[in-house]
Formats: C-alpha cells, sequence, structure tokens
C-alpha cells in the first residue's frame, strides 16, 4: 500500500493510516513473540528475518520525500568531492553555485554549515565517491539496517535470550519506512553502537570502545555513554575511543570550533514535536535553560549508571529513552534509535511510541502546501498521551507490587 502511494509527502494522511495499521499489526505480532517460547524457534526465527527483508525491498525503491535530509546529506558529499569543508561552508554559499543541481531546493538549512559529526561526513563522501545518487544513499542504509538487524540476533544470543525477539526490531513499520524508505543514516549510528554493546559482552574492551567511538561520530548522542563504557574498558578503552575520535575528525580538523557551530544552531533555531521539554521551557521561559536542565538529567543518569555499575546495553536503553523525551526536536527517525534495546527490555510505551510518532508526519501537510511548519496541538497529543499513561502505569505498578518493610515491635 505504502509503495502504491509514492510521492509521500503528496498523499500524508494515507500514509500515516497505512504505517498506524502497519504498526497494529505489529504490535500483535510482537504479543505473539513474547509468549513462551515457540514450539519452533528455528523456523520462526527464518521467517522473522525473510520478512523482514521483503518488507524493506518493498520499500527502497520509494523516493525520500517525507525527509529531506537525504538530499542534505548529498549536499555535503558532493561538495567534499569538489574540495570544500562542509563545516567551513554552507549550502547558500554562492561560491558553492556551481554544485547545485535540482534537489537545491529541497535542502534543509541552507544557511548554516554542516551538523553532522565526523563520521556522517566521511559516509556522506564515501557514497558521493560511488556516484551521489537517492540510490547509492538508499542501499547504504538499508544494508547497514540489515547489519544492525543481524547485530540484534548475536547480541538475544550473547545474552541467551529468544532469538526470536528480533522480530520488535525486524517488523517495526517505522524503521522499516526510515531506512528503507526514507535512507536516513541512522541506521550506521546504530550498528556502530549495538556493535560496541556486543563487543563489550565479549570482553573485547578496546574494539568496544572503537566502535562506541565511531558511533559517537556518527551522531553526538552515543558520546554521552562513555562513562559507563570506560568503567568496564578502563584507561587503555578511553584511550583507543580518543585516539578514534581524532582519527575520524582529522579531515576536518581545519574547521576548529566550527566543526560544532551547525549543530549549536540546530539546538537554538529547532524546536519539533517535543514532549517533556515544553514543559521544561514553560516553566523556566527560557529554552537555554530548559536544555540545560534536560542535558543535566541525561548526563546524570549516565553517571549514575556508570556508578551503580549498570551493564552497558540497559544504560544505552536509558540514554535514548531519557533523550526521546527530553529532547527539544522528536523526529520520527530518532525513534529508530529507541526500537533495537526494546528487543532486549520489551517496554509497552516504547513500543507504542514507535507507531504513535507517525502522526507527527501530519506537520508535512501544511509544510508543503503553504510552506509552514506547524504541529497541531491535538495530534501531538494523540502521539505522546498514551505513551505517557502507559509510562505512569508501568510505575505505579511496580511501585504497588514492591513488599512493604516489614515493622520492628517497639
Amino acid at each position: 500500500g505504502l509503495r502504491r502511494l509514492e510521492p509521500w509527502d503528496q498523499h500524508v494522511p494515507e500514509v500515516i493510516a497505512l504505517g498506524l495499521a502497519a504498526g497494529l499489526f505489529y504490535l500483535v505480532a510482537v504479543h505473539l513473540v513474547l509468549r513462551p517460547k515457540l514450539s519452533d524457534q528455528r523456523a520462526a526465527l527464518f521467517l522473522i528475518l525473510a520478512a523482514a527483508v521483503v518488507f524493506r525491498l518493498t520499500l527502497v525503491g520509494t523516493a525520500p520525500t517525507l525527509s529531506d535530509d537525504l538530499y542534505r546529506h548529498q549536499w555535503e558529499g558532493r561538495i567534499q568531492v569538489a574540495g570544500w569543508n562542509p563545516y567551513l561552508v554552507a549550502p547558500a554559499d554562492p561560491r558553492l553555485a556551481p554544485l547545485r543541481d535540482g534537489n537545491f531546493a529541497r535542502i534543509p538549512g541552507q544557511q548554516v554549515p554542516a551538523a553532522y559529526p565526523p563520521l556522517a561526513e566521511l559516509y556522506f563522501y564515501a557514497l558521493a565517491l560511488v556516484d551521489g545518487g537517492e540510490t547509492s544513499f538508499k542501499w547504504a542504509a538499508l544494508a547497514l539496517d540489515l547489519a544492525t538487524l543481524v547485530i540484534v540476533v548475536l547480541l538475544l544470543y550473547a545474552r541467551r535470550e529468544p532469538r526470536e525477539r528480533v522480530l520488535l526490531y525486524a517488523w517495526c513499520p517505522l524503521v522499516v519506512m526510515e531506512f528503507a524508505g526514507n535512507g536516513h543514516y541512522d541506521a550506521l549510528v546504530l550498528t556502530a553502537l549495538l556493535l560496541a554493546n556486543w563487543l563489550i559482552i565479549r570482553g573485547q574492551k578496546a574494539a568496544s570502545m572503537l566502535a562506541l567511538a565511531g558511533a559517537s561520530l556518527g551522531k553526538w548522542f552515543p558520546g554521552l555513554a562513555l562513562p559507563v563504557f570506560g568503567v568496564r574498558a578502563g584507561w587503555r578503552g578511553a584511550a583507543v575511543f580518543l585516539g578514534a575520535g581524532a582519527v575520524l575528525t582529522w579531515p576536518y580538523l581545519e574547521a576548529g570550533w566550527r566543526l560544532v557551530s551547525g549543530l549549536e544552531a540546530y539546538a537554538e533555531q529547532w524546536r519539533n514535536n517535543e514532549s517533556l521539554f515544553a514543559l521544561l521551557s514553560w516553566a523556566t521561559q527560557r529554552d537555554d535553560v530548559a536544555a540545560g536542565l534536560a542535558l543535566g538529567a541525561v548526563v546524570g543518569l549516565m553517571l549514575h549508571a556508570a556508578r551503580t555499575g549498570t551493564e552497558p546495553l540497559r544504560a544505552c536503553y536509558w540514554l535514548v529513552g531519557a533523550i526521546l523525551l527530553l529532547a527539544p526536536s522528536v523526529f520520527p527517525w530518532y525513534v529508530t534509535w529507541l526500537v533495537p534495546f526494546l528487543c532486549f527490555f520489551p517496554n509497552t510505551a516504547g513500543l507504542l511510541f514507535s507507531v504513535t510518532v507517525l502522526l507527527s508526519y501530519h506537520v508535512i501537510i501544511g509544510y508543503r502546501a503553504l510552506g509552514v511548519w506547524h504541529y497541531e496541538p491535538w495530534l501531538v497529543a494523540l502521539e505522546y498521551l498514551p505513551v505517557y499513561a502507559l509510562l505512569l502505569w508501568r510505575i505505579v505498578k511496580r511501585q504497588g507490587a514492591r513488599p512493604c518493610p516489614t515493622q520492628s515491635l517497639p
């Protein structure tokens, strides 16, 4: 059905409806696979993986119209091939006019230089060297998505958990739409972050820190898990992390502090589909204070996880969950960061969020028609209220299940 609705940005209500319908089938499948052990686990795993590949191949040929990010990725790869540092020039720079193509108008943030970390830029550069077309970016995202799926299976095996739980990632409609459909490179980050977790479980500390450095320089957020991994990897692991970071950053070192100027502009100018951040901003009346409180809460959570010896996989689950609840921008593809961790820590609220977040695509209707980027409050409420209701119910239920302490006689 989604394949027949191309281009998706001209059929947004129908795309959302089909995505939600697919989400219902997905949640039923999740319920079935989380029940007691299946009679034939090997056959079940084969079916899950085969269907996952079919789902992705169905959408890999679609145009990435629900998001313009891929066009930015193509642009930054193209200008690097031409010899430009993406951290020093913005797309609107007149010196880059000869490099513009028919998709230039779709590039977001044309006044802002690159906001992506160095490994992401190297990824864009490598694909631009191949051919730089949509097809190469889409197939690369698909390959990394499948690599993530394989690592989830390896992690389930290493943790001696039912491997058919990979369905929670493999059949998630959001994951299929964002990677095979929209070509987001977040699959690169997930592959590296989950690889870091698998390697640390196997005791390969240096390799794990190398993978964590790659994840952190694909998107910035995995770097917040460094204290948790560092406790297990020691100072040698920290040295590997820093060394890998230096090597990956070296090609762009000319930019100096401008390596993060695009990220700073993004943090200051963009607010999209937020939840708890809106409450923090309302309470403090200042976005910068709200951002500081949110970041402090996430850092504090990671330091607590490191101090208490929390396993890295669980800490990464906490990290992603906290970011999604507290971030000033929550695009649908950000929620794909959470989905693989649900294979190990199934959470009804998280699973539901991976479905309801598709409602946030309603913003494209007004944007494509009128150039207005506006979220309807009632749709945002419909997206988040069931998720928070389930989170609160889980907390209340857990508190109610705790045994009362025995009172001693006077």
